[in-house]
C-alpha cells in the first residue's frame, strides 16, 4: 500500500491545522497541502517551517481553487507515481487518539475487491456498534480511495467546484456497481459550518454567500444527475427549510442580502442546469 494524502486549506487556524496533521500524518508516505488561501494573505509557509516534515509539500495557483480541481491534479500526478490509495482530508477535520493508523490496518486487511472507497464515521454516530458498514455515501474529510477507482469511473466534477463534489462522486461509485465501506468505531472528529443560536434561539450556520450559492445549485443539480436517488418528500424538506426557513433566518446572519442573491441564484442556476464557476 502507498498512500498520499490532499488537504485543501483556505484562511487556515495555523495552530487547529498543525494538530490536525499530526493525527494521521505518520500513515502516509506524502501529504500534499493545497493552499487555497491568496498568495498575498497565506501564512502556509510558517507552518511547514514549523512542522519541517519531509513528507508535507504545498501547492497552489495563488488563488482559491475550490475542491475538485486540486483533487483532479494530484490524481493525475499520483497515477503517474504509482501510489495505490489517495485520503482527502478537510482542513478542521482530525482522527481520534490512534485512529488513523487502526484504519489503515482494516483498509489493508478488506480483500474485496469491489471497495473502493473508505470512511470513518463522525464523532457523533460514535455509539454506532458495529466493526464495519457498507454505506450509500461518504464526505470528502477523512475518505481514503483506491487510486484504480478514478481509471474506472472518472474523477471529481470540476463543474460543482466544493460543495457536493463529494456526494455526487459516491452516487456514481454506487451507480457503476462499487461498494462504499465504513468503519464505525474509527473515528473523525469534523467540523461542518458555523453553526451558532442567535438571541432568539434559532440556530443559524452562517455559511458565506459564495457556499450559500454552492450548496443550493449543486444539490439541485444531483436531482437532476440521479433521479432515483432522491424522493419528493426529500426534494420537499430542502425547498421547506434549505430556501424557506432559512430566508427567514438569514436576516440575522451577516450580508442577509447577499446570501439571498445567492439562494435564489442557486436556485435558478441549478434549476436551468448551469454548472461550473459563478461568483456572487
Amino acid at each position: 500500500m502507498r498512500i498520499f494524502g490532499i488537504l485543501t486549506s483556505y484562511f487556515p487556524d495555523l495552530y487547529e491545522l498543525e494538530n490536525n496533521i499530526r493525527s494521521y500524518i505518520s500513515e502516509l508516505d506524502l501529504l500534499i497541502i493545497w493552499e487555497n488561501t491568496p498568495k498575498e494573505q497565506s501564512r502556509i509557509s510558517d507552518l511547514i517551517d514549523k512542522l519541517k516534515n519531509p513528507k508535507i509539500e504545498v501547492r497552489t495557483t495563488g488563488e482559491n481553487e475550490y475542491l475538485a480541481k486540486p483533487f483532479n491534479e494530484c490524481i493525475e500526478w499520483a497515477e503517474k507515481e504509482g501510489f495505490t490509495h489517495m485520503l482527502t482530508m478537510d482542513q478542521d477535520s482530525h482522527f481520534l487518539d490512534s485512529g488513523f493508523t487502526n484504519f489503515i490496518n482494516k483498509i489493508e486487511s478488506n480483500k474485496d475487491s469491489q471497495v473502493m472507497m473508505f470512511c470513518p464515521a463522525k464523532t457523533e454516530n460514535k455509539f454506532i456498534d458495529k466493526d464495519e458498514m457498507e454505506v450509500e455515501n461518504s464526505i470528502t474529510s477523512g475518505t481514503v480511495y483506491k487510486m484504480e477507482l478514478f481509471a474506472r469511473i472518472g474523477c471529481f466534477r470540476e463543474d460543482f467546484l466544493m460543495y457536493m463534489v463529494d456526494i455526487e462522486f459516491g452516487m456514481r461509485v454506487r451507480k457503476f456497481g462499487y461498494k462504499i465501506i465504513c468503519y464505525p468505531r474509527i473515528l473523525l472528529n469534523h467540523y461542518t459550518g458555523y453553526a451558532q443560536n442567535n438571541k432568539l434561539g434559532w440556530k443559524i450556520n452562517n455559511y458565506s454567500p459564495q457556499s450559500t450559492y454552492y450548496i443550493v445549485r449543486n444539490v439541485i443539480l444531483n436531482w437532476q444527475l440521479y433521479p432515483e436517488k432522491f424522493s419528493a418528500k426529500e426534494k420537499l424538506a430542502f425547498y421547506k427549510y434549505k430556501i424557506g426557513y432559512r430566508t427567514i433566518k438569514i436576516f440575522f446572519e451577516s450580508q442577509p442580502f447577499k446570501k439571498l442573491k445567492a439562494i435564489y441564484m442557486g436556485l435558478f442556476h441549478g434549476l436551468t442546469g448551469k454548472s461550473g464557476r459563478f461568483d456572487i
